[in-house]
């Protein structure tokens, strides 16, 4: 066998990828992936994991079936053997980030005889802001549709794969972008990412433009290239985390004139970078207060702008008092995927 460095032309990357050393590409966002052929039996992956939670996992696809791998809180570069055993030809690899802030990764080299590109060719762009059911959090807790999330999991079912935003793009052949990450709100203070601190919450406002997002990071926050990527749809999924820490604040005029009014810029400073790209506003089908729904509408309204619109999913707020599961999140993505289609 023969190793393969992560600069190697094979190797595809999607998402907001950190390329500042090369030969460390650095995944940031859930999704965030790797794409390439490889020949041979067997298939070895070099990564540098850097932790920011307990227990993390990353995923691959080999010749599609989904494999899941924990990674060593204690050991920074680590080696895996994603498959062994194969017949003795090419193969397929999708290697993904499948948790948002439990940890960024540096993939290093793949160790097989062979890496060729699988020079696949997508249909559109899509790029997603959400928080943790965008991300795919709690998706694999396949028996518990409808119900609260089970206790003390650890993050063992996150799975960005089995995320809507995931499957949308698999089903429109499209190339996406998830920037997405559990807990976030649109406002700073607000939510519970990077809680519990009303100090240090941090929301959207200060993510959509980033490239690395978590302020705790070892790496600290950098800023997105824009000119990078350039989506032909945005959907935006918000208003879960975004009572807290007031759960009345969606009753005061003034607090939600202000919400929209943050909202509205991000979106214009967004079609002012991007030009032709469409957006849709979508809260998810998981339980909350249901007037954050209104306020989308009030805001789409307010834009009257017919490249920004609005999808309301059929059981929206209505489903689960838990995070979707992989049924809630794929009847969600098959209502997406329909609707994108109609408005691209």
């Amino acid at each position: 066998m023969a190793v393969f460095q992560a600069d190697n032309k094979a190797f595809a990357y999607m998402g907001r990828v950190d390329f500042t050393d090369p030969k460390a590409p650095m995944l940031i966002w859930p999704g965030s992936n790797i794409v390439f052929n490889f020949a041979g039996t067997e298939l070895k992956i070099k990564i540098e994991n850097i932790p920011m939670s307990d227990r993390m996992w990353i995923g691959a696809l080999i010749d599609g079936a989904q494999l899941k791998f924990e990674l060593d809180r204690d050991k920074a570069e680590q080696e895996i053997t994603l498959a062994k055993g194969l017949a003795d030809t090419f193969h397929s690899c999708v290697i993904f980030k499948r948790q948002a802030a439990a940890h960024y990764f540096r993939f290093l080299s793949a160790e097989c005889d062979e890496v060729a590109p699988a020079n696949r060719k997508y249909d559109m762009k899509l790029e997603f802001f959400g928080d943790s059911v965008s991300a795919g959090e709690v998706t694999e807790a396949v028996y518990f549709e409808g119900l609260c999330d089970p206790s003390e999991h650890g993050g063992c079912y996150d799975n960005s794969y089995f995320s809507y935003t995931f499957s949308v793009a698999r089903k429109l052949n499209a190339e996406f972008n998830n920037n997405s990450q559990g807990g976030l709100s649109l406002l700073d203070h607000t939510g519970y990412f990077y809680g519990p601190s009303t100090e240090t919450l941090t929301g959207l406002e200060s993510t959509y433009d980033k490239l690395s997002y978590v302020p705790y990071a070892p790496c600290g926050v950098s800023e997105w290239d824009f000119s990078r990527y350039t989506p032909d749809v945005v959907v935006f999924a918000l208003c879960q985390n975004d009572a807290n820490p007031d759960p009345d604040a969606v009753y005061n005029r003034e607090y939600t004139e202000k919400w929209k009014s943050r909202f509205k810029d991000i979106i214009l400073d967004l079609k002012g970078r991007y030009k032709t790209s469409k957006f849709v506003l979508i809260s998810t089908v998981l339980m909350h207060e249901i007037k954050w729904d209104y306020i989308l509408d009030e805001l789409v309204a307010e834009l009257a702008d017919p490249a920004v619109t609005r999808y309301r999913f059929r059981r929206n707020g209505l489903a689960t008092p838990g995070h979707p599961r992989i049924t809630e999140q794929e009847e969600m993505a098959l209502e997406l995927a329909e609707y994108i289609r109609k408005i691209k």
